[in-house]
């Protein structure tokens, strides 16, 4: 298992892992860009756990406040698919 308070990984592991760690510890352990924020972090596919469910846009502001372009990146990725990892099921079936 990762621990992400301890080093700073890169996105295809975080991509990796995405399943297996916290998607507010990533916030707030890790740099991110916007468009890995849209894709996974704020993505209610990966929302799991209630806390998960609360992360929003002020709670990545917070723990990543390089992010100055987070808003632009929300607008424009609504025109567009964001989903570019594989549902939770498909993972698991794949993985057990």
């Amino acid at each position: 298992m990762i621990d992400l308070y301890k080093k700073k990984y890169n996105y295809e592991t975080l991509k990796t892992n995405i399943y297996v760690v916290s998607l507010l510890d990533i916030l707030k352990s890790q740099t991110l860009t916007s468009e890995f924020c849209v894709k996974y972090i704020l993505n209610k596919d990966f929302q799991f756990t209630k806390e998960e469910q609360e992360i929003n846009i002020e709670t990545i502001k917070k723990y990543q406040p390089h992010l100055l372009d987070i808003d632009m990146v929300i607008k424009s990725s609504l025109k567009k698919r964001i989903d570019s990892f594989e549902d939770f099921e498909s993972y698991m079936n794949k993985n057990l």
